[in-house]
């Protein structure tokens, strides 16, 4: 339980800097939760901060001198009884900025959750961690949960992304956005962006059409056999609406998918999607050699004849290690199991097929002699 306590506001912001600047201590994920809350005193309301710090600490085992790692959990910051967790109330002025501005500095916080309760006129809060990650290099995981944001928000966030040489995982939910709907940035961002391996969306709740063309084309192979972007291994696009007005999903991600060398996950959770869509995807699979995981789970559109397509896909693609059906008419009808043992039989015979290769002959030796003038040198 979160417990009201009340501090002075430079006090908490100085707390948190000496536990972020510590030398024993990493920072494994470190939560911020920003909303607002009733102040009974003053017949009103506060907005408050809500830390939650998931870390290692170094400590020395003294019985062999050894270094041990131990992994803690906080919620809120321990302010004088070390038993007590605290919530404190801190304004969206300078003391908050101070306090953004202390994480983003700190080269011991690894991952950040910034979670925005429901007030809109949070977003500048969320501009400035998003600013401040354009040249943060420790920050490896970075996952923002919007209530309510605006346009703007995508855009420093596509422009983030463009120059950002840290992040690894971001991951972007929106529950409402106001504003236009349509929007583009993203495609631009991963041409520029060569070290993030996963990117996640969730508009599960907000009626955001991303421009998918532009998102997947830097995913393309061309005529070359250049990919402008390889790094990207994982992408989830939660709740999609039709999201670009040339092709429908699917066939986007189909385009996609057939000459892509590096996707190996690929979530599309709750899309909106026609059953054609959906075959076309799945049929794509025929000349993808990358993707391993497929997840379709509550999709429209997954039912009827896109069982026997999955099935005949699954007949020359032994790339594929899973497909994920919950929520569908499919997994309603037991299909997913059949399609699993399908899945199972394919491992198999890679396995068995690996054993049948024949071993090519050696044709040169290395011999290495440790601690003489020449080793390793033939």
């Amino acid at each position: 339980m979160l417990i009201m306590v009340d501090a002075i506001v430079t006090g908490v912001v100085q707390k948190v800097s000496r536990i972020l600047t510590a030398s024993d201590v990493v920072a494994e994920e470190l939560t911020i939760v920003i909303g607002q809350s009733r102040d009974t005193r003053k017949d009103g309301t506060r907005d408050y901060v809500i830390l939650v710090r998931t870390y290692h600490q170094r400590k020395a085992d003294s019985s062999g001198g050894r270094l041990e790692d131990h992994r803690l959990e906080d919620y809120g910051y321990l302010v004088d009884d070390a038993d007590v967790k605290g919530k404190w109330s801190l304004p969206r002025g300078n003391d908050m900025k101070e306090l953004v501005s202390t994480v983003l500095e700190s080269t011991n916080v690894k991952a950040i959750v910034v979670f925005n309760d429901h007030r809109r006129d949070t977003h500048n809060v969320i501009e400035q961690f998003l600013q401040g990650l354009c040249t943060n290099h420790t920050i490896v995981s970075a996952s923002f949960q919007l209530m309510d944001t605006t346009i703007d928000v995508l855009d420093k966030s596509a422009d983030m992304l463009c120059h950002n040489i840290g992040l690894k995982h971001f991951s972007f939910t929106i529950n409402k956005l106001e504003g236009t709907t349509k929007h583009s940035g993203f495609g631009n961002a991963l041409k520029m962006n060569h070290t993030l391996q996963s990117l996640h969306f969730d508009f599960c709740f907000a009626s955001i059409k991303v421009d998918l063309e532009e998102l997947v084309q830097p995913l393309i192979m061309d005529e070359n056999g250049h990919q402008a972007n390889s790094t990207l291994t994982a992408l989830s696009i939660y709740g999609a609406m039709e999201l670009s007005t040339m092709s429908p999903i699917g066939a986007t991600l189909a385009r996609m998918l057939r000459k892509n060398s590096s996707i190996k996950d690929l979530d599309l959770t709750r899309c909106k999607t026609g059953k054609s869509d959906v075959q076309e995807l799945i049929q794509s699979l025929v000349e993808n050699h990358s993707l391993e995981t497929l997840c379709l789970n509550y999709c429209d559109g997954v039912w009827g004849s896109v069982f026997p397509a999955i099935m005949d896909v699954l007949l020359v693609n032994f790339t594929l290690k899973d497909i994920n059906l919950d929520g569908t008419p499919l997994h309603c009808e037991g299909k997913g199991l059949a399609i699993k043992e399908q899945l199972q039989r394919n491992e198999m015979y890679k396995v068995l097929h690996l054993k049948e290769l024949e071993m090519a002959k050696p044709t040169s030796a290395r011999v290495i002699f440790c601690g003489f003038p020449y080793a390793g040198m033939f």
